[in-house]
């Protein structure tokens, strides 16, 4: 054991706050004593970020994994439901449903939208602005069949979604309990993208 552990050694002895006896030597000693415990601690650190690092790694890798073999389950159930002719299937382990998502209206050019005069009719008065009234177009467009210049219209989409029913289980009473997992929406956008969402 060398001076620099003798020390520590001591100062572990007598770490409940006790007065040590100083002179210039001595404390000049505590402070080495004292850096060699904060590169001690910067060890401890950078051991500890770097273990961290792995495992977010790891967790990142196997969770990429599990998140693809999800979306191919879930690409294959909803296969399943659009073939069936159902809206909502209740299974022992969750819920498979469709339903209609919303018409979406979207303004594409917002300068040529409020140079068209007959579009004024679309327009809600705010004091010192106009703003295109994305419900008068909607509902315009529902009853009509017309869509204005600058305008875009997608029509409501088919929306699946499942709810599995995941099991708790027990602390030792020996009864496990089922809860209802967060339903995951699944979103198919035009251009083929798969969304998922929880809620």
């Amino acid at each position: 054991m060398n001076f620099m552990d003798e020390l520590l050694a001591e100062v572990e002895e007598k770490e409940e706050k006790r007065k040590l006896e100083l002179d210039r030597l001595r404390a000049d000693q505590l402070l080495t004593a004292i850096g060699t415990l904060e590169q001690r601690a910067d060890d401890i650190n950078e051991l500890a970020d770097s273990e961290i690092k792995l495992i977010e790694e790891y967790r990142s890798v196997e969770l990429t994994k599990v998140q693809k073999k999800i979306s191919w389950l879930s690409w294959n159930l909803h296969q399943f439901i659009n073939s069936s002719g159902e809206k909502t299937i209740r299974l022992p382990h969750g819920v498979l449903k469709l339903r209609l998502g919303r018409d979406k209206v979207t303004i594409t050019e917002l300068q040529q939208f409020l140079d068209v005069p007959s579009n004024q009719i679309f327009l809600k008065i705010i004091p010192e602005s106009f703003e295109p009234n994305i419900q008068a177009i909607h509902d315009h467009i529902k009853t009509t069949g017309h869509i204005p210049d600058a305008v875009e219209f997608r029509p409501a989409e088919l929306k699946y979604s499942y709810k599995t029913i995941k099991t708790i289980r027990s602390n030792g009473n020996g009864k496990d309990k089922q809860q209802s997992a967060d339903e995951v929406r699944i979103g198919i956008e035009s251009t083929n993208k798969i969304t998922v969402t929880e809620e």
